[in-house]
């Protein structure tokens, strides 16, 4: 395997996992950071939601560039492309639904107060 392939496939898996680690960092932050914002009034819980939903929007868009980038693939390669065309599909599929994820814990932290227990 030559670096170029191994950069190629690591397109497809960057985009399948940024989803999932943006959505866990951000559900482990925002607990985290909800013990301190009963104290204080802090943004920090919201920038945070942000800045990870946009590296989930991130791996979409990493995914979407690999589906544009491989599909003469299925022409030339003696496989078919298959595998890689549903790996950067299923990035995009899942780095839209992770952000989406990451925008409802967004809206519920805002909506709640982090003082009810």
């Amino acid at each position: 395997m030559t670096e170029a392939e191994g950069n190629a496939k690591l397109l497809y898996w960057a985009g399948v996992a940024l989803g999932p680690i943006a959505w866990g960092l951000n559900l482990q932050g925002i607990y985290v950071l909800a013990h301190f914002s009963c104290e204080t009034t802090r943004v920090s819980g919201t920038i945070v939601s942000v800045v990870l939903a946009i590296v989930a929007l991130a791996g979409t868009a990493i995914s979407a560039r690999a589906v544009r980038r491989s599909a003469g693939a299925e022409w030339v390669d003696a496989q078919g492309g298959g595998p890689r065309s549903f790996m950067a599909w299923l990035g995009v599929g899942m780095g839209a639904l992770f952000a989406l994820v990451i925008a409802n814990q967004l809206a519920a932290s805002l909506l709640i107060s982090p003082c009810l227990r």
